[in-house]
């Protein structure tokens, strides 16, 4: 079952989709907003993650930015629903079988500079 998942989320498809949301978030200046870091990068991308002391595939953003990370700081919670939602909207383009296999994926989650701020 995870193999299937693991192929099912690397599909381009897949992939496409998650690059059209990454776009869309540089267009709308939302990652520019959750960072104050105009040279910050965005990858989503479904990857295999620990979650609860497991390896599962989860939804996740990766963010770059030469900002260091203030655990006080920004709300990752905008962006977070910003890309559940472009996902949610954009998966109507992936075929079936592909939809269907990683709707039960949790996420997203949100890394800042390899480090989780969920």
């Amino acid at each position: 079952m995870a193999t299937d998942l693991t192929k099912a989320a690397a599909s381009e498809a897949v992939t496409d989709v998650l690059r059209a949301i990454e776009d869309k978030l540089y267009e709308s200046g939302l990652l520019v907003s959750a960072t104050d870091d105009p040279e910050a990068e965005v990858t989503i991308a479904f990857r295999n993650v620990a979650v609860g002391g497991e390896t599962v595939v989860a939804l996740v953003i990766w963010v770059a930015t030469g900002k260091p990370l203030d655990p006080a700081g920004p709300d990752w919670e905008p962006l977070r629903h910003y890309v559940l939602g472009k996902f949610a909207s954009l998966q109507g383009a992936l075929p079936g079988g592909l939809r269907e296999r990683l709707l039960d994926c949790p996420g997203p989650l949100v890394f800042v500079n390899g480090a989780s701020v969920d």
